[in-house]
């Protein structure tokens, strides 16, 4: 089939997006990508993402924008967005057969043009729109009715956790799979030649506010014996590559390519995916870490009340803190003092994503949504 998938976001990285898209094109499938480049102003850039299994076509917007921003504060881009995916799935429809919608924010507008131009809709739902965003109380209404009515009407809908079937309660999808945003297994993992002696945290991923980022360079910032290394985009950009200046045991990466994400990860000691449990979209969350840390073996560190939480404290896989940063300091120290512990935990770790969340057993279950529609 030839799919198009639409991201509200640059696609660069989006880990979940390529994996999927990956999967696909290893099928069988032909694929491209319309994406939402929030940086820049212009019309349309195509270029090629280079995965594993061939090269993708992908046209990103550039439409200026916050990350983080909620529904108010990106409401007329947002809307700019919706207009340009409309206009482009209107003008292609012959050039694909699927559209593979990423979240109510791009669903709404895919929804109206697969009924339009007769093509099958696949909702992809990474996060629960009115459960993850800041979406005025008087949309919130008109927005869940929207958001069942399409997956109601979906020829396929997916969901990366069990528990998420809770959020979507009142629906009756057609198909319905549970695919986790697990990682695909890295073989040969390389590992960077870090310093050895000093606990490595490591944090990946989106730079923004609720994930911990500036508690953890307060703790690192006092304590030498840890190194705090970060990566990934968003708005503590700037205030990372200063304090990174200032202090040699804060490195930051900037923006990583997953498979570097992957090395870095691998190469430190103790992950984090702390998420403010007072979001509701938290506690049915799937975060990439708790995956990435399950297949590396590396102890985690998560906030009680957010998706997997009962996992890592129910086997000693790391620790469950309170949201503050007091709590984070003192499940530092205990990581450290069950040094230990951490080889066999690593072992079952591993064991764990290999029997419950390989990406092997999700591609199967990827490939079947399709073969079935």
């Amino acid at each position: 089939m030839r799919v198009i998938f639409v991201r509200s976001n640059p696609v660069d990285p989006d880990s979940r997006v390529e994996k999927e898209v990956n999967s696909l094109i290893k099928a069988g499938h032909d694929v491209e990508i319309l994406a939402w480049d929030r940086s820049s102003k212009y019309i349309i850039k195509d270029s090629q993402l280079n995965l594993e299994f061939g090269n993708v076509k992908i046209h990103r917007f550039g439409i200026p924008a916050s990350y983080g921003g909620g529904v108010q504060k990106n409401f007329w881009p947002l809307f700019q967005f919706q207009i340009r995916v409309f206009n482009w799935l209107i003008k292609n429809k012959h050039r694909y057969d699927v559209i593979h919608a990423c979240d109510f924010d791009t669903a709404f507008i895919s929804n109206i043009v697969s009924r339009t131009v007769k093509k099958k809709l696949v909702y992809d739902i990474f996060d629960y729109y009115v459960d993850s965003f800041n979406v005025p109380q008087k949309l919130k209404k008109y927005i869940v009715y929207q958001d069942h009515a399409i997956i109601n009407k979906a020829d396929a809908v997916i969901i990366c956790t069990d528990k998420r079937q809770e959020q979507i309660k009142g629906t009756s999808p057609k198909r319905l799979a549970v695919i986790h945003n697990t990682p695909a297994r890295i073989e040969h993992g390389f590992q960077l030649n870090l310093e050895t002696n000093i606990t490595k945290i490591v944090y990946v991923g989106i730079l923004g506010e609720g994930r911990f980022i500036r508690e953890i360079v307060e703790i690192v910032k006092k304590n030498p014996q840890y190194e705090f290394h970060v990566g990934g985009f968003g708005e503590y950009e700037n205030y990372l590559e200063k304090v990174a200046l200032e202090f040699s045991n804060i490195i930051f990466y900037g923006k990583l390519p997953y498979h570097k994400t992957l090395e870095l990860e691998s190469s430190c000691d103790i992950m984090t995916a702390i998420y403010d449990p007072s979001v509701p979209n938290h506690y049915f969350a799937a975060p990439n870490k708790f995956y990435e840390g399950l297949m590396l073996g590396k102890p985690l560190i998560m906030a009680k009340n957010t998706g997997m939480d009962a996992i890592i404290e129910k086997n000693g896989f790391g620790e469950v803190i309170d949201y503050n940063q007091e709590s984070l300091e003192k499940a530092l120290m205990k990581l450290v003092e069950r040094k230990k512990e951490w080889g066999e935990a690593s072992t079952q770790m591993k064991n764990l994503y290999r029997d419950k969340y390989s990406w092997d057993e999700m591609e199967v279950r990827l490939i079947n949504i399709y073969r079935n529609i």
